[in-house]
């Protein structure tokens, strides 16, 4: 909710006065899978949210590489997948976590399945081309 959303963008302030902001990792949405309106709804309040982030912050241009769902909570993955894929803005990429291990809870990655996945984050930070300009 709101409470997040302004912890989150306190805490990137900080980040953009002591030293800079080269990108948002992003992963979340597995609660978005169990009703089937915040499925659809995935796509449009994920660009408004990078959009409202962006001017919030002063960076228009601001990279968010997003994680696409490993597990989930609900029964619209594959819609919310979908949705993430499709998000259509500047510099928003996606890596994909499908299939890495995950804990007995069917939710949560492994210690190296994270790992692999900051991997995987490195390598599409690597590519993005951004400078900022506040």
């Amino acid at each position: 909710g709101a409470q997040l959303y302004e912890r989150m963008v306190g805490r990137a302030r900080a980040a953009v006065e002591w030293g800079g902001l080269g990108a948002v990792l992003w992963y979340q949405g597995e609660s978005d899978t169990i009703l089937r309106e915040d499925a659809e709804t995935y796509r449009g309040k994920m660009e408004k949210m990078v959009e409202d982030l962006r001017a919030d912050l002063g960076l228009p241009g601001l990279p968010l590489i997003q994680v696409l769902l490993a597990s989930s909570q609900g029964p619209y993955i594959d819609m919310v997948r979908e949705a993430q894929k499709s998000v259509n803005l500047t510099n928003v990429v996606w890596v994909d976590a499908k299939g890495l291990p995950l804990w007995k809870d069917h939710v949560h990655l492994t210690t190296k399945a994270e790992v692999r996945l900051g991997e995987m984050l490195a390598t599409a930070y690597t590519k993005i081309s951004y400078v900022a300009s506040p």
